[in-house]
């Protein structure tokens, strides 16, 4: 299931591209569900990392559309981003939010099929390596690759990233259960570790770069094997 987002104020365009888009899907042996947004800040209240590939008009008339992607890639940095304008010398600020691509008005069904066609390639090798995280202010995408540990400590989450820390809500056992096709293990019951990011074992500590992280006795039998096997036999 492919979710489309369509960020367009004006009806007749959104309706061109609501069409064009279930076609293309259909084509491409595809399922799709399509959102509607008229405006950029109804589109990015209610956002929660759910979409695949979103479509956005550039000129919208509450907050355009390169400043609503700018908003949408601090909390999403992988969605698939398509602008659509009147003006071609818009879309030159794409690279900016790092645009997939761009479309002038009047759209044409071979167009967007051909950029739909790179977008299902694109969502399709990602969509594996994406977390959605709920935090306070609302949900967060984070690269799964990037996390080195999730740790929990009085029933609040913290993702340690190569980019960051970042709070969430929720347990670890359900972040766990959403990994256990990663190289993720536990080395005490606060720790969720990434296995690829383990630089040493010193008795009961593992270290995760410079972060040491207590290994709890219960567990450290079975955190040692996943390390072993996730290296191939050797630890």
């Amino acid at each position: 299931m492919i979710n489309v987002a369509i960020v367009e104020d004006s009806d007749a365009d959104a309706n061109v591209l609501c069409e064009y888009v279930r076609r293309a899907v259909a084509e491409l042996d595809r399922a799709c569900e399509i959102s509607v947004f008229e405006r950029s800040s109804l589109f990015l209240d209610g956002y929660r990392g759910n979409y695949d590939v979103v479509f956005m008009d550039i000129e919208l008339p509450d907050i355009d559309g390169m400043e609503a992607a700018k908003r949408l890639r601090a909390v999403d940095p992988d969605v698939v981003l398509i602008f659509v304008t009147n003006m071609s010398q818009y879309a030159v600020g794409g690279y900016a939010v790092d645009a997939m691509d761009f479309m002038v008005k009047p759209v044409s069904y071979d167009n967007l099929k051909l950029k739909l066609m790179r977008a299902v390639k694109r969502i399709e090798s990602r969509k594996q390596e994406k977390l959605v995280i709920q935090g306070k202010t609302g949900a967060q995408v984070v690269n799964i690759p990037s996390v080195r540990y999730i740790e929990v400590l009085n029933h609040k989450l913290t993702i340690y990233t190569v980019n960051g820390a970042i709070s969430a809500i929720g347990s670890l056992s359900k972040i766990e259960d959403k990994l256990k096709d990663f190289a993720f293990s536990r080395c005490n019951n606060c720790y969720l570790v990434n296995l690829d990011y383990v630089t040493g074992v010193d008795d009961y500590t593992a270290y995760i770069g410079k972060d040491a992280l207590s290994v709890s006795r219960s567990r450290k039998k079975q955190f040692l094997k996943d390390i072993a096997d996730h290296l191939g036999g050797h630890v």
